[in-house]
Protein backbone atom coordinates (compact mmCIF):
# COMPACT_ATOMS: atom_id res chain seq x y z
CA UNK A 1 0.00 0.00 0.00
CA UNK A 2 1.63 3.13 -0.84
CA UNK A 3 1.82 5.80 1.99
CA UNK A 4 -0.05 8.80 0.23
CA UNK A 5 -1.62 11.31 2.64
CA UNK A 6 -5.36 12.51 1.50
CA UNK A 7 -3.79 15.48 0.07
CA UNK A 8 -1.73 13.81 -2.26
CA UNK A 9 -3.84 11.82 -3.18
CA UNK A 10 -6.38 15.25 -4.36
CA UNK A 11 -2.99 16.33 -6.01
CA UNK A 12 -2.71 13.21 -7.78
CA UNK A 13 -6.68 12.56 -8.62
CA UNK A 14 -6.46 16.33 -10.07
CA UNK A 15 -3.43 15.89 -12.12
CA UNK A 16 -4.63 13.22 -13.53
CA UNK A 17 -7.88 14.69 -14.29
CA UNK A 18 -9.65 11.27 -12.71
CA UNK A 19 -13.22 12.65 -12.32
CA UNK A 20 -16.03 10.93 -14.13
CA UNK A 21 -13.96 7.80 -13.73
CA UNK A 22 -11.64 9.06 -16.42
CA UNK A 23 -7.35 8.84 -16.33
CA UNK A 24 -5.92 11.58 -18.66
CA UNK A 25 -6.70 10.68 -22.53
CA UNK A 26 -6.31 6.81 -21.82
CA UNK A 27 -9.22 4.41 -23.37
CA UNK A 28 -9.46 0.96 -21.53
CA UNK A 29 -6.73 -0.20 -23.80
CA UNK A 30 -4.21 2.02 -23.90
CA UNK A 31 -4.38 2.41 -20.45
CA UNK A 32 -3.62 -0.97 -19.65
CA UNK A 33 -0.83 -0.78 -22.71
CA UNK A 34 0.75 1.84 -20.51
CA UNK A 35 1.08 -0.17 -17.32
CA UNK A 36 1.98 -2.67 -18.87
CA UNK A 37 4.74 -1.35 -20.94
CA UNK A 38 6.22 1.39 -19.05
CA UNK A 39 5.24 0.24 -15.42
CA UNK A 40 5.46 -3.90 -15.77
CA UNK A 41 2.29 -4.65 -14.33
CA UNK A 42 -1.16 -5.45 -15.36
CA UNK A 43 -3.47 -2.69 -13.94
CA UNK A 44 -6.57 -4.35 -14.53
CA UNK A 45 -6.02 -7.33 -12.31
CA UNK A 46 -8.56 -8.22 -9.80
CA UNK A 47 -5.99 -7.69 -6.88
CA UNK A 48 -6.60 -4.04 -8.10
CA UNK A 49 -10.52 -3.85 -8.44
CA UNK A 50 -11.70 -1.28 -6.62
CA UNK A 51 -15.63 0.24 -6.39
CA UNK A 52 -17.10 0.03 -10.10
CA UNK A 53 -14.18 -0.60 -11.77
CA UNK A 54 -13.52 2.19 -13.96
CA UNK A 55 -10.13 3.32 -15.15
CA UNK A 56 -9.92 5.94 -11.90
CA UNK A 57 -11.14 3.67 -9.75
CA UNK A 58 -8.64 1.28 -10.90
CA UNK A 59 -6.00 3.77 -10.31
CA UNK A 60 -7.44 4.09 -6.84
CA UNK A 61 -7.35 0.27 -6.01
CA UNK A 62 -3.83 0.31 -7.65
CA UNK A 63 -3.02 3.04 -5.17
CA UNK A 64 -4.49 0.71 -2.38
CA UNK A 65 -2.84 -2.25 -3.08
CA UNK A 66 0.62 -2.08 -4.74
CA UNK A 67 3.87 -1.29 -3.20
CA UNK A 68 4.81 1.94 -3.21
CA UNK A 69 7.99 2.18 -5.05
CA UNK A 70 5.97 1.31 -7.89
CA UNK A 71 3.12 3.67 -6.87
CA UNK A 72 5.93 6.55 -6.99
CA UNK A 73 7.22 4.89 -10.28
CA UNK A 74 3.88 5.13 -12.14
CA UNK A 75 3.81 8.77 -10.90
CA UNK A 76 6.82 9.71 -12.68
CA UNK A 77 6.06 7.66 -15.36
CA UNK A 78 2.39 9.49 -15.61
CA UNK A 79 4.34 12.74 -15.44
CA UNK A 80 6.60 11.82 -18.64
CA UNK A 81 3.23 10.41 -20.38
CA UNK A 82 1.78 14.07 -19.72
CA UNK A 83 4.43 16.21 -20.93
CA UNK A 84 5.02 13.80 -24.14
CA UNK A 85 1.39 14.24 -24.78
CA UNK A 86 1.65 18.21 -24.51
CA UNK A 87 4.24 17.85 -27.12
CA UNK A 88 2.45 16.26 -29.71
CA UNK A 89 -1.12 18.57 -28.59
CA UNK A 90 -2.76 15.80 -27.52
CA UNK A 91 -3.02 17.25 -24.31
CA UNK A 92 -3.11 20.83 -23.40
CA UNK A 93 -0.51 22.76 -21.51
CA UNK A 94 -2.58 24.66 -19.32
CA UNK A 95 -5.14 22.24 -17.69
CA UNK A 96 -1.48 21.23 -16.01
CA UNK A 97 0.01 24.14 -14.17
CA UNK A 98 3.92 23.89 -13.53
CA UNK A 99 2.90 23.97 -9.87
CA UNK A 100 0.94 20.55 -10.16
CA UNK A 101 3.34 18.95 -12.05
CA UNK A 102 6.30 19.59 -9.39
CA UNK A 103 3.87 18.79 -6.11
CA UNK A 104 3.08 15.43 -7.90
CA UNK A 105 6.67 14.87 -8.96
CA UNK A 106 7.68 15.51 -5.04
CA UNK A 107 5.36 12.65 -4.76
CA UNK A 108 6.51 10.48 -6.38
CA UNK A 109 9.78 10.79 -5.53
CA UNK A 110 9.24 10.34 -1.87
CA UNK A 111 7.44 7.24 -2.70
CA UNK A 112 10.26 5.69 -4.30
CA UNK A 113 12.83 7.20 -1.87
CA UNK A 114 14.97 9.47 -4.08
CA UNK A 115 13.02 12.58 -2.15
CA UNK A 116 15.17 12.05 1.01
CA UNK A 117 17.44 14.46 1.98
CA UNK A 118 18.99 16.27 4.82
CA UNK A 119 18.85 19.48 3.07
CA UNK A 120 16.28 20.23 1.13
CA UNK A 121 17.16 23.10 -1.15
CA UNK A 122 15.07 24.07 -3.88
CA UNK A 123 15.83 22.93 -7.60
CA UNK A 124 15.42 24.00 -10.91
CA UNK A 125 14.38 21.77 -14.02
CA UNK A 126 14.75 23.10 -18.15
CA UNK A 127 13.13 20.41 -20.58
CA UNK A 128 11.52 21.19 -24.01
CA UNK A 129 11.50 24.53 -23.57
CA UNK A 130 9.79 24.78 -19.55
CA UNK A 131 10.83 25.97 -16.94
CA UNK A 132 10.37 23.78 -13.88
CA UNK A 133 10.76 24.98 -10.06
CA UNK A 134 10.78 22.82 -7.34
CA UNK A 135 10.58 25.00 -4.21
CA UNK A 136 12.21 24.90 -0.97
CA UNK A 137 10.50 22.65 0.98
CA UNK A 138 9.99 24.42 4.39
CA UNK A 139 8.85 27.39 2.17
CA UNK A 140 6.83 25.01 -0.03
CA UNK A 141 5.22 22.84 2.67
CA UNK A 142 4.18 25.95 4.97
CA UNK A 143 2.28 27.32 1.92
CA UNK A 144 1.12 24.68 -0.08
CA UNK A 145 -2.41 24.37 1.57
CA UNK A 146 -2.82 28.20 0.60
CA UNK A 147 -1.72 27.79 -3.43
CA UNK A 148 -3.93 25.02 -3.35
CA UNK A 149 -7.41 27.17 -2.06
CA UNK A 150 -6.62 29.67 -4.29
CA UNK A 151 -5.58 31.92 -1.30
CA UNK A 152 -2.31 33.76 -3.01
CA UNK A 153 -1.84 36.70 -1.33
CA UNK A 154 -1.42 35.41 2.13
CA UNK A 155 0.76 32.64 0.85
CA UNK A 156 3.09 35.30 -0.48
CA UNK A 157 3.17 36.99 3.42
CA UNK A 158 3.30 32.93 4.91
CA UNK A 159 6.66 32.40 2.82
CA UNK A 160 8.15 35.90 3.53
CA UNK A 161 7.26 34.89 7.37
CA UNK A 162 9.26 31.76 7.10
CA UNK A 163 12.48 33.51 5.82
CA UNK A 164 12.11 36.23 8.36
CA UNK A 165 11.92 33.40 11.42
CA UNK A 166 14.74 31.57 9.59
CA UNK A 167 17.21 34.47 9.60
CA UNK A 168 16.19 34.77 13.23
CA UNK A 169 17.21 31.69 14.20
CA UNK A 170 20.17 31.66 13.02
CA UNK A 171 21.24 35.05 13.72
CA UNK A 172 18.88 36.26 16.32
CA UNK A 173 17.83 39.23 14.71
CA UNK A 174 14.41 39.60 12.32
CA UNK A 175 15.53 42.26 10.57
CA UNK A 176 17.53 42.23 7.91
CA UNK A 177 19.85 45.20 8.03
CA UNK A 178 20.47 43.85 11.37
CA UNK A 179 21.63 40.27 10.89
CA UNK A 180 23.41 40.77 8.49
CA UNK A 181 25.86 42.61 10.52
CA UNK A 182 29.17 41.28 9.83
CA UNK A 183 29.98 39.70 13.14
CA UNK A 184 26.86 37.43 11.32
CA UNK A 185 29.11 36.26 8.75
CA UNK A 186 30.13 33.31 9.71
CA UNK A 187 26.73 32.01 11.28
CA UNK A 188 25.27 33.40 7.42
CA UNK A 189 27.89 31.85 5.01
CA UNK A 190 30.39 29.90 7.23
CA UNK A 191 33.22 32.07 6.61
CA UNK A 192 34.32 35.85 6.13
CA UNK A 193 34.13 37.01 2.73
CA UNK A 194 36.89 35.66 1.20
CA UNK A 195 37.23 38.57 -1.61
CA UNK A 196 35.69 41.86 -3.21
CA UNK A 197 33.46 40.11 -5.29
CA UNK A 198 31.77 37.37 -2.20
CA UNK A 199 31.93 40.77 -0.30
CA UNK A 200 29.18 42.05 -3.23
CA UNK A 201 27.58 38.63 -2.85
CA UNK A 202 27.04 38.70 0.32
CA UNK A 203 25.69 42.03 0.15
CA UNK A 204 23.08 41.10 -2.89
CA UNK A 205 21.55 38.57 -0.23
CA UNK A 206 21.46 41.11 2.31
CA UNK A 207 18.86 43.29 -0.09
CA UNK A 208 17.23 40.56 -1.25
CA UNK A 209 16.33 39.56 2.46
CA UNK A 210 15.75 43.41 2.88
CA UNK A 211 13.33 43.67 0.10
CA UNK A 212 11.76 40.81 1.49
CA UNK A 213 11.54 42.62 4.53
CA UNK A 214 9.89 45.40 3.06
CA UNK A 215 7.58 43.29 1.16
CA UNK A 216 5.96 41.02 4.22
CA UNK A 217 5.44 44.63 5.86
CA UNK A 218 3.12 45.74 3.03
CA UNK A 219 1.40 42.18 3.16
CA UNK A 220 1.25 41.98 7.16
CA UNK A 221 -0.69 46.03 7.26
CA UNK A 222 -2.71 45.95 4.58
CA UNK A 223 -5.91 43.78 4.18
CA UNK A 224 -6.00 40.69 2.14
CA UNK A 225 -6.64 41.52 -1.63
CA UNK A 226 -7.01 39.49 -4.65
CA UNK A 227 -3.32 39.10 -6.02
CA UNK A 228 -2.43 37.51 -9.52
CA UNK A 229 -1.39 33.67 -9.44
CA UNK A 230 1.57 34.20 -11.71
CA UNK A 231 2.82 36.97 -9.71
CA UNK A 232 2.47 35.34 -6.41
CA UNK A 233 4.46 32.39 -7.75
CA UNK A 234 6.97 34.61 -8.45
CA UNK A 235 7.20 36.33 -5.11
CA UNK A 236 7.51 32.96 -3.77
CA UNK A 237 10.00 31.88 -5.64
CA UNK A 238 11.74 34.77 -4.45
CA UNK A 239 11.07 33.81 -0.80
CA UNK A 240 12.69 30.11 -1.72
CA UNK A 241 16.02 31.58 -3.20
CA UNK A 242 16.38 33.61 0.01
CA UNK A 243 15.63 30.75 2.08
CA UNK A 244 18.23 28.50 0.55
CA UNK A 245 20.95 31.39 0.19
CA UNK A 246 21.05 31.89 4.10
CA UNK A 247 21.09 27.52 4.34
CA UNK A 248 23.35 26.48 2.09
CA UNK A 249 26.89 27.02 3.89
Amino acid sequence: MADLTTLEKQILEKLLQMSGGYVLNFSDRTMGEFFRDDIGIDIYNKKYKYASGSKANCMRGFWLKADEKIVGKSVLKLIEYIENQILIDNLKRADFPSDRISAAKNIGEKLIGTKIKVENKSHVTFKNGNINITLQKEVFDHVQKLLNSGHYFNAVEEAYKVVRHKLKDITGKEKAHEAFAESNQEKIFGHKPKNEAEEDFFEGVKFLHMSIQFLRNEKAHTPAQDLDKNLAIHYISMASLAYDLITKK
